[in-house]
């Protein structure tokens, strides 16, 4: 049986008893990588009567989706990808109608799409088009009419692409089932054919043909309206069992230990860098010449569980996809390399470990210029929906220009991964407890929030050589952990600053920064929200230039009170 996802499409369309046909449907069917990764689309959209420009708007959301959806990063969900470009494609469908014909209503169309990916179906909806499941004779609706009554017997509208600068999209899922269809129609079927007549020509084996019989039924009904539909009937789903699972992940064999002066594919090994129970990190030179490399190597206690060369050959996909100078760069192994390893740039330089062994307590600025960097490498991970996980003073690397880089991406978190489905259990969370948010020790899964909290610790642990909380924050003892001030390990540190860091490694993800950009802000400027004036120490609210000033007045003031009780008693 094929692995793959197999569908057959059918679609057709008329201008019906109208003048002009302002219906517009189409359908992506990739092939390879982008099967797997993106799935495949089936997309409606019925162009507005009342619009000027109706036909243009739907046949713009229709071509615009198909392209733009496919061009969105490999690692973004299917909900995050489709939303964008829809909202979008809603922004210049509202621009553009205001423009070129004075009002909201210069294009407007309804809009109904399918994403089939992996086992599942993502409906994204707007307006009266609609999107039906049929499995087992059962036919059931999966969107709602945007609808609203403008008068006793009379309906319009309530919401489309293009009537306001911002609209909102339905967005469901439904798992799938081989044997299943999925019928997507606009108002001028759906409106005129019950739901015995629908059922009935869906009996037609071929898509095609079914599709046509819901257009011929609708109009030899009576229908007025355009008329357009799409069968997608669902063959097979990669569904795939363990066996076959893990002979595609064991194509390439393991690589022995590799000993200095080995040559492996082209590269000489110089020297192991790191080892440990689950890789081996070796430096590498090109024996053709050329910078070195690191080669990283699966670990033989892995050689049976196909989730760990899953895992492991991610890493190298996740290096590949994130351009940013703040995370390590991935190379491309040789095209008939021997074994199953990855090879990323060499960084020469310490790891930000061994930069805090040497500078025990830094400057400030020293700090904020590494979170800053770190921060970016974070931000490029984030913006493709990926979590790194484990983000800790180990796996970052100082090069010798003073450049921070992210490494080892071997438990990043990649949203639109997930949603291809395997047959065992992906790790919920592989990061360090040390700094790992408690939300992910107790299990939830790791979020942006989660990689804030890691770096607000590291910005902590570079101020004051300690952790921000005595024990690691396991459901066990969270309740009963308090945040440690970092002044008082370093009482040099400003009040203001102290505020940031305990509100960067905060318990709850809600209490934390929603953003790097505004974490990065308030390390470098105090924010005044968080430290209310009057409520920082005497010593922090006034300047160290005024104390000698205070100190005279105070003086003052005794030596006039000791006067003036002297007086009194000599009198007495």
């Amino acid at each position: 049986m094929s692995e793959n996802l197999l569908l057959r499409l059918g679609q057709h369309s008329i201008a019906g008893r109208k003048p002009e046909n302002q219906d517009s449907l189409g359908a992506r069917y990739p092939e390879g990588e982008a099967l797997a990764l993106k799935g495949v689309c089936a997309v409606v959209a019925d162009g507005v009567s009342a619009s000027q420009a109706g036909r243009e708007a739907a046949e713009t959301c229709v071509k615009g989706f198909l392209h733009d959806y496919y061009s969105t990063p490999d690692s973004w969900s299917v909900e995050t990808a489709a939303s964008r470009v829809l909202g979008a494609l809603n922004r210049w469908l509202h621009g553009r109608g205001h423009a070129s014909h004075g009002d909201a209503r210069g294009m407007v169309c309804t809009f109904s799409g399918v994403v089939i990916k992996n086992n599942r179906a993502y409906i994204f909806h707007v307006g009266d088009s609609r999107v039906y499941l049929l499995r087992d004779n059962d036919l059931d609706c999966l969107t709602r009419d945007h609808h609203v009554l403008v008068g006793p017997d009379k309906q319009a509208l309530a919401r489309a692409m293009g009537v306001e600068l911002n609209v909102e999209i339905d967005v469901c899922r439904v798992r799938l089932e081989s044997g299943d269809r999925l019928i997507l129609t606009t108002d001028g079927v759906h409106g005129t054919l019950n739901r015995q007549s629908l059922l009935a020509c869906l009996q037609e084996d071929d898509p095609e043909t079914a599709a046509q019989a819901l257009v011929t039924k609708a109009f030899d009904e009576g229908s007025t309206d355009n008329l357009s539909a799409q069968v997608i009937a669902v063959d097979h789903l990669p569904a795939e069992d363990l066996e076959s699972h893990y002979e595609r992940l064991s194509a390439l064999p393991f690589p022995p230990p590799l000993e200095p002066g080995q040559v492996l594919d082209g590269y000489r090994i110089v020297r192991e860098i790191h080892a440990s129970s689950r890789t081996q990190v070796y430096m590498a030179n090109p024996v053709d010449g050329g910078d070195p490399v690191i080669l990283k190597t699966p670990s033989p206690n892995y050689l049976d569980d196909p989730g760990y060369i899953d895992r492991f050959m991610t890493e190298a996909w996740v290096a590949k996809r994130i351009n940013n100078a703040h995370v390590v760069k991935s190379i491309d192994p040789p095209q008939n390399r021997q074994c199953l390893y990855c090879l990323t740039d060499f960084v020469s330089g310490p790891t930000l470990r061994e930069w805090m062994n040497d500078h025990p307590l830094p400057k400030p600025a020293e700090v904020r210029n590494l979170v800053r960097q770190i921060a970016s490498g974070l931000r490029a991970l984030h913006r493709l929906e990926m979590i790194h996980q484990d983000l800790k003073p180990e796996n970052i690397v100082i090069d010798g220009d003073g450049t921070v880089k992210i490494i080892d991406l071997g438990s990043v978190r990649i949203r639109g991964i997930e949603e291809i489905d395997v047959p065992w259990d992906r790790d919920s969370y592989l990061g360090t407890a040390s700094y790992a948010a408690p939300e992910c020790l107790e299990g939830d899964l790791s979020t942006p929030a989660s990689d804030r909290y890691a770096l607000g610790v590291i910005a902590y642990e570079m101020l004051t050589g300690q952790l921000p909380y005595a024990k690691e924050p396991k459901p066990s003892v969270r309740n009963r952990l308090r945040y440690r001030s970092a002044r008082s390990v370093n009482p040099d540190l400003p009040k203001w600053l102290d505020a940031c860091l305990e509100k960067a490694v905060a318990l709850k993800p809600q209490d934390r920064y929603p953003a790097l950009s505004e974490f990065l802000h308030d390390l470098e400027h105090p924010n005044p929200k968080l430290i209310p004036v009057g409520s920082e120490p005497l010593v922090d609210r006034i300047p160290a230039d005024r104390w000698r000033f205070l100190a005279l007045l105070s003086l003052l003031g005794n030596l006039v009170l000791a006067l003036a009780l002297w007086i009194v008693f000599t009198n007495y």
